[in-house]
């Protein structure tokens, strides 16, 4: 995440011929912030912990950590991933003498009982668009969950694309027939003929459902995620992590399923 500079030097008010100076108090300088994004699951696979430092907004260089030292144990064994009800902690020490810590609790997730598509049409400004619903019956098991998707094996979309939801929202935590993503037919990841799509679906914790809302929350001020002169201030967002760290870690359990579209 990016520290963003907003600079405002004055504001003049005309009003009955009076003029009035407003002056908006700004931050100079300001140490930079250790960012950490981490998530690791019960899936078979490498993961990684990728940190770095916050950065001024117009800067688009992003400084990398080096040589930190990483852990992550359940508090007997470290790596040991496969442990539902586990609480896991990352440790973070870095070169110079800073130490971080987080914690996450990985919940049973449910399972995905079964996918279709449906083909539909929308209107919009020049007349109509095709798109596919992806449509699910599925059980979550955890309190809260998010749902990803997958085209042809790569990630789909961004951050906002990213559904995290209660399952207090859905009678014994079973979605039934519920439309969990829109993808269009004209979408340059969809190519010609068969097309594989994947429903990804998480256990996510309290402070990572309160990381997605803040984080979504700061995009959505605004069509470029500054908001308005008159709105409230940007605000950091939701972190789990300790000692004045951004980002969040999370221990998730994780089912999948795919289905074939043809285009």
């Amino acid at each position: 995440m990016k520290k963003i500079h907003i600079l405002i030097s004055l504001l003049v008010i005309f009003s009955f011929g009076c003029e009035q100076k407003i002056d908006f108090p700004v931050p100079e300088g300001g140490a930079q912030r250790l960012v950490v994004d981490g998530i690791i699951t019960n899936e078979t696979k490498a993961h990684q912990v990728k940190l770095s430092y916050s950065s001024q907004y117009n800067n688009s260089v992003i400084p990398l950590v080096e040589n930190a030292v990483v852990q992550i144990t359940d508090g007997t064994n470290r790596y040991l991933l496969q442990e539902i009800g586990k609480t896991y902690t990352l440790k973070i020490s870095l070169q110079n003498g800073e130490d971080y810590r987080a914690q996450s609790t990985m919940q049973a997730i449910g399972n995905i009982d079964s996918l279709r598509v449906e083909l539909f049409t929308e209107e919009i400004e020049d007349g109509v668009e095709e798109l596919y619903g992806i449509y699910a019956d599925a059980l979550i098991l955890s309190e809260y969950f998010m749902i990803e998707t997958k085209v042809n094996g790569q990630k789909y979309g961004t951050i906002r694309d990213i559904r995290h939801e209660e399952t207090r929202f859905y009678a014994n935590g079973r979605l039934v027939d519920e439309e969990v993503n829109t993808l269009n037919k004209e979408d340059s990841s969809l190519v010609d003929g068969n097309n594989t799509v994947t429903i990804r679906m998480s256990s996510i914790d309290q402070n990572y459902q309160e990381f997605l809302n803040g984080f979504n929350a700061q995009l959505n001020r605004g069509d470029d995620g500054l908001g308005g002169l008159f709105e409230g201030p940007a605000a950091n967002v939701p972190s789990n992590i300790n000692n004045g760290a951004l980002g969040a870690f999370g221990a998730f359990a994780v089912t999948e399923k795919n289905i074939i579209i043809n285009k």
